[in-house]
């Protein structure tokens, strides 16, 4: 019996999804759904949006900033290079 409960993640990923997809009208009446939330409260899937937004908008920002200091990192071994080459070759 306790393997019968036992699932794959896949399959319980699958279960997730499914109610989600599923009708209203399968659980409750759609009705009910509305009357329950105020108009100006944002729904779940639009707060996973603004979230997913957010996120995107941070992992942007974050990987500019990372490119200018690799991008000023490259540009200093670049210099110290050259100062090493031009040591090695001109003195005596």
């Amino acid at each position: 019996m306790a393997e019968d409960d036992r699932m794959t993640r896949q399959q319980y990923r699958q279960q997730q999804t499914q109610p989600e997809s599923a009708a209203p009208e399968a659980s409750e009446p759609a009705s009910s759904d509305y009357d329950e939330q105020p108009a100006d409260e944002p729904t779940d899937s639009s707060r996973r949006a603004y979230a997913a937004e957010t996120n995107r908008a941070l992992e942007d920002a974050k990987s500019k900033r990372l490119g200018r200091k690799l991008n000023w990192v490259i540009l200093g071994l670049v210099l110290a290079i050259t100062i090493v080459f031009l040591i090695l070759f001109l003195t005596p």
